[in-house]
């Protein structure tokens, strides 16, 4: 079984973004799992410290759909980011499950 640390690396490197991109565990706030911002020159997701590992890597990998997905003229959850996701989930769950 691959850990978050491990997903995030994986994702990276299999569904990588034209732009530099942090991923961090940090404290946030018990209402938020995880966000996706554009700082500057790169993206920055920031999942909540306090989550479990499969929910950190669920998190994580909602998030990253963002990135593949960002338009600042779009709806965060538009058709876009749904295809994004469904392409990142299909390539989590054949490496996952190897």
């Amino acid at each position: 079984m691959k850990t978050y640390a491990q997903i995030v690396r994986l994702m990276k490197k299999m569904c990588p973004i034209q732009h530099p991109i942090s991923v961090r565990r940090v404290p946030l706030s018990d209402e938020l799992d995880g966000d996706c911002q554009w700082k500057e020159d790169r993206f920055l997701i920031r999942i909540n410290r306090s989550l479990p590992e499969h929910e950190a890597i669920e998190t994580f990998l909602h998030e990253y759909a963002h990135a593949h997905s960002w338009d600042d003229t779009k709806d965060d959850h538009s058709d876009d980011w749904g295809k994004a996701y469904s392409r990142l989930y299909r390539v989590f769950l054949k490496e996952f499950f190897k």
